[in-house]
């Protein structure tokens, strides 16, 4: 891993008596060089197994920028709004069967009709699945 002064050295330019300076434009894509590479250690040292057995080693995403492609992917401007809303008025929806493992139901917001799907955890906690 480069630390922050050898990032930095490869932005510099030098004033004619030799005084090294960084323009902001500059300083900025080092701090995102930084940032990456930080990322990519953090990844490596936590990234997750799909299959932990002994004889064969599976990671779930083998390389960080597979890591931040599915990131890309998966990214829904408003599936965090939207589980906000079908959190909130969950309740009034829990089914009267303690054994029922899912649910789904329609609310409108913003002008648009929604479903959302819940399963049971475990524990017993209703957890948000998806929406449509």
């Amino acid at each position: 891993m480069k630390s922050k002064e050898e990032i930095l050295k490869n932005y510099y330019t030098y004033t004619p008596n030799g005084e090294p300076e960084i323009s902001a434009d500059k300083l900025l894509q080092a701090m995102e060089d930084y940032r990456e590479q930080t990322e990519a250690n953090a990844f490596d040292a936590g990234r997750l197994l799909k299959d932990d057995k002994a004889d064969h080693i599976h990671y779930l995403y083998p390389t960080f920028a597979d890591y931040k492609l599915n990131l890309e992917r998966e990214t829904d401007p408003h599936k965090n709004n939207i589980k906000l809303v079908a959190d909130s008025i969950l309740p009034q929806f829990l089914p009267d069967d303690p054994n029922a493992l899912s649910l789904s139901f329609n609310f409108k917001t913003g002008g648009k009709q929604y479903s959302a799907f819940y399963t049971k955890n475990p524990e017993g906690y209703w957890e948000f699945n998806n929406y449509t």
